[in-house]
């Protein structure tokens, strides 16, 4: 678990301000890449790492009868009536694979990308969905819901198509997603915008596809 959680780190911090995160500003290439190792690779390592099971078996508890200590609230919020919301297979499913289609087919791409706190918000956003996503399908911290095996291999084979259908859809688009911010930066290189958005479809689908190959 502690190499699980330590790899997964050491991943969001290249994605996010080692020299992927840097280039994730300049590219929409390597952005993709870069929003699939938040999204779909190291989410896998983070949950693996248990860190809901280490705080509650590292957290103080009450020092006096009736008192609530920090592992008491955390133990409250893994089975409140949101998280119990949160974890549905259904939910958790729709608000992983929506956030593609919602985020980089509206307006929402070119706002966001436009500052670097919104570009912030993007990332921490792909991080705690796919971390949502993983924990419902192979989660080992404690969860408000059991889900089946059978029920958790459904949800991948409906969520495969729906990645691959967006990755698609990026690399057949005539229309250069965020073209506005890329044409502000006036790079010498990566001129041809919907060249560059169709090698980051290809990018989003072999590294959509095979996280998603292994998790099942």
């Amino acid at each position: 678990r502690t190499v699980a959680w330590v790899l997964g780190l050491l991943l969001v911090a290249y994605a996010t301000f080692g020299g992927l995160g840097v280039y994730a500003n300049v590219m929409f290439s390597t952005h993709m890449v870069s929003h699939m190792v938040l999204a779909m690779v190291a989410p896998i390592l983070l949950v693996l790492g248990a860190p809901v099971t280490l705080a509650l078996r590292t957290l103080p508890g009450p020092r006096e009868p009736g008192e609530i200590g920090p592992r008491q609230l955390l133990l409250a919020a893994v089975h409140s009536r949101v998280s119990l919301l949160l974890t549905h297979p259904a939910v958790a499913s729709i608000v992983f694979i929506g956030s593609f289609y919602a985020l980089y087919f509206t307006p929402l791409f070119d706002a966001l990308m436009a500052t670097h706190t919104g570009h912030l918000a993007m990332q921490l956003h792909f991080l705690a969905t796919g971390a949502l996503f993983y924990y419902t399908l192979i989660g080992v911290d404690p969860s408000p819901r059991r889900v089946h095996p059978f029920a958790r291999f459904g949800v991948l084979l409906v969520t495969i198509p729906f990645h691959a259908f967006f990755s698609i859809a990026v690399m057949s688009s005539t229309t250069a997603i965020g073209a506005e911010y890329w044409r502000s930066l006036d790079r010498p290189y990566a001129t041809d915008l919907l060249e560059d958005q169709y090698l980051g479809g290809g990018i989003s689908w072999a590294m959509g596809e095979l996280p998603l190959v292994v998790v099942m």
